[in-house]
This record gives structure tokens, C-alpha cells and sequence, in this order.
């Protein structure tokens, strides 16, 4: 594959090339792309792909339909882009093709970069900004990307919550707020964000808020029968004390 362009799956699946944005068609030629980049460098078998864009009902015509949709896109990605391995197709790709690869590099890069706050943000910020819209588009609720969806869903909440860890490790408390009162209201059940957002309330001098989240957070988890962890219980005790040194 030319290493001038990439495919993208973090939105709707296309692929970026010198010229721009190129489209590759409709569904099944956009889901064999997907099923392709989402096995990252592994032979998928033709009938698995089939078994995508078909399910149990794939015309007599499906192989040279595959065949037809593996040729256009080696017009777009480049004549060894796609390898024919026996009955199995595989993408040559490396890490920097695929938006999905480089995002998950660098949430790992910023993982490792807990002591250094300044590096973390930065990794997190340019592993979110890969992203524009749901994993694989209008796919994402395709039964044979579900699953991969709903993990780089999560994977980008987890680089979210560390950009928010990195701004108030830098110090950047009150900024910070806003963002993560609509975080927790948009999932409320990650303990996490809460715990954030108590901690840039209390560093704000918003202790007596501070203190009504603890609240808010032990009803929101009593509803579903689920006590507050013992890392919140301790904040919130360390509100009440008056003490707001809690690092992240």
C-alpha cells in the first residue's frame, strides 16, 4: 500500500490520498474495506467476506462480486494493496495507514507518559483528533463491526479521561470543569470522570459543589445498587478536611 494516504475507519470508512478525500462506494465495497483494515494486516478468507456482505445469502455471483470490489480498490490504495493469499485477501498496511492503528498507538504512548503531563495531553489530543464521527459510520451497528465499534468507543473515552487527567495534573482546574460536567452527564456510570470532576471543583475553591457531586454521584450509583468506590469516599473526605492537595 502507498504509504502517502490512509484509510480511515474512526467515522464513516474512506480513504485520504495526496488529492483528498476519496469515496470507495457504496456499503459492501466501504464493509470488505473495513473488514479488511479491522484485521489489521491478517488474510480475512473470501468466505468471510462474503459472510459480510451477504450473511447466509450470497449470490452465485459473490466471488467475482468480491474479486470485482478487491480491484477497485487497488485502484484507489495502489496495485499491492490488497495480496490474494489462497482463498483469503490481505491488506499491506502499516501502522500509520489506518487511523484506528494510530489512534490506539498513541493512547498507548500517552499511557506510558503519566509523568509527564505535558507529553500526555498532547498524545491524547492528537489520538482524538483522529476521530470524526462513530467507528465505521453507518456500519457501526453492522453485527461483524459491532463489537470492534464498541472498543474503540471505549478506547477513546479512555484517552479522553487521561487528556482530562493531563489538564489538571497542569493545573488547568477550572478549564476543565465544563467539559467534565458534560462528560459525567453523558456517562454517568465511569466513576472516573466523576472523581476528575470533584477534584477540579474542590482545586477551584468549589468546595461546597465538590461536595454536592459526592452526593450526586452516590445516588446516581445507589440506583444501581453499586457503592461509591473507596478513591471517591476518601476525596470526598478530604473535602470535608479541608484539604485539596489530591494529585491525579
Amino acid at each position: 500500500m502507498r504509504h502517502d494516504q490512509s484509510i480511515r475507519v474512526l467515522g464513516p470508512i474512506d480513504v485520504v490520498t495526496p488529492a483528498g478525500v476519496v469515496s470507495v462506494g457504496g456499503s459492501q465495497p466501504r464493509a470488505l474495506l473495513g473488514a479488511l483494515a479491522m484485521a489489521a494486516g491478517r488474510a480475512v478468507p473470501a468466505e468471510h467476506l462474503r459472510a459480510i456482505l451477504w450473511g447466509d445469502h450470497a449470490p452465485r455471483s459473490a466471488d467475482n462480486t468480491v474479486q470485482s470490489y478487491i480491484s477497485d480498490l487497488r485502484h484507489v490504495l495502489g496495485a499491492d494493496a490488497i495480496e490474494r493469499i489462497d482463498h483469503a485477501y490481505e491488506l499491506d498496511l502499516d501502522t500509520t495507514d489506518i487511523d484506528a492503528l494510530q489512534f490506539e498507538r498513541l493512547l498507548r504512548d500517552a499511557t506510558t507518559a503519566r509523568d509527564d503531563p505535558d507529553t500526555r495531553w498532547q498524545l491524547c489530543h492528537d489520538a482524538l483528533a483522529l476521530w470524526r464521527g462513530r467507528p465505521f459510520g453507518d456500519l457501526a451497528d453492522n453485527e461483524w463491526f459491532q463489537l470492534e465499534a464498541h472498543r474503540l468507543d471505549e478506547l477513546r473515552l479512555t484517552a479522553n479521561e487521561l487528556s482530562m487527567e493531563a489538564d489538571l495534573a497542569l493545573g488547568r482546574h477550572e478549564l476543565i470543569v465544563g467539559e467534565l460536567e458534560c462528560a459525567v452527564d453523558e456517562h454517568p456510570y465511569r466513576e472516573r470522570l466523576w472523581y476528575l470532576l470533584i477534584t477540579a471543583l474542590a482545586h477551584s475553591d468549589r468546595r461546597v459543589e465538590a461536595l454536592r457531586t459526592c452526593a450526586r454521584l452516590r445516588d446516581v450509583l445507589n440506583d444501581v445498587g453499586i457503592d461509591i468506590s473507596d478513591d471517591c469516599t476518601t476525596l470526598e473526605h478530604q473535602i470535608l478536611q479541608g484539604h485539596t492537595t489530591t494529585t491525579i
